[in-house]
């Protein structure tokens, strides 16, 4: 079994284009991490996708470090998924990622869009997908989500690259899984953060979570 890590980052949607696309926003970048057994990485893949309807304003640019020049000759979020599926190859896998908001952003777009496609249909089935952030809570009995910042310095892991990043995003949630799921007895370090309801999240699905409604 391999285990592929992915994050995605995107872009807001101008309520203008809210009659054609339902959505607040659009993905605009997937970071992808392929663990082996062992949960040791064995290789990545950045992909950046040209919205259809999102638009990458000043916040966005300044938060990811994603600019128009990444993303205009870009491919929409189907081939660049195929693409993905392409690169797991025959493996055996289950995903994984930092909350529901990757898996419920892909769903949205492949509905908004009317994309068909079989091989994005095994690869969206929910019994494949696991959200680790929920595992991360549950595991050490907290009584809120933590973000993968958060996650991050309080399991002691020195996160590589910026947040943000699609990629590396990515790639830390994967250091976080292998330590977790190598070592079963770990537990969190004494200076945790407060629990408190108020708290950033780490992944801009989550800053975009209660944009995420159908227009009616």
């Amino acid at each position: 079994m391999n285990y592929l890590v992915i994050d995605l980052e995107m872009c807001r949607v101008p309520k203008l284009y809210r009659s054609k696309y339902k959505y607040a926003n659009e993905t605009i970048q997937i970071g992808a991490v392929l663990l082996d057994d062992e949960f040791k990485r064995i290789a990545t893949l950045c992909q950046y996708m040209h919205p259809e309807y999102g638009v990458i304003d000043h916040f966005i640019e300044k938060m990811t470090g994603i600019h128009n020049r990444n993303i205009k000759n870009a491919p929409g979020i189907k081939e660049a998924l195929e693409h993905l599926i392409d690169w797991i190859g025959a493996r055996e896998y289950q995903v994984y990622a930092w909350s529901e908001s990757d898996r419920n952003q892909i769903l949205h777009e492949i509905k908004a869009k009317n994309i068909e496609s079989k091989k994005l249909e095994t690869f969206m089935e929910e019994e494949r997908w696991i959200d680790y952030q929920a595992v991360f809570k549950k595991r050490f009995q907290l009584n809120r989500l933590y973000s993968l910042e958060e996650a991050l310095c309080n399991s002691d892991i020195e996160p590589e690259g910026k947040f943000h990043d699609g990629l590396d995003d990515a790639i830390n949630t994967g250091y976080l899984i292998e330590k977790l799921e190598k070592c079963p007895d770990f537990q969190l370090l004494s200076y945790a953060m407060p629990e408190t309801e108020e708290h950033l999240s780490c992944t801009i699905g989550d800053l975009f979570a209660n944009l995420q409604l159908q227009v009616g």
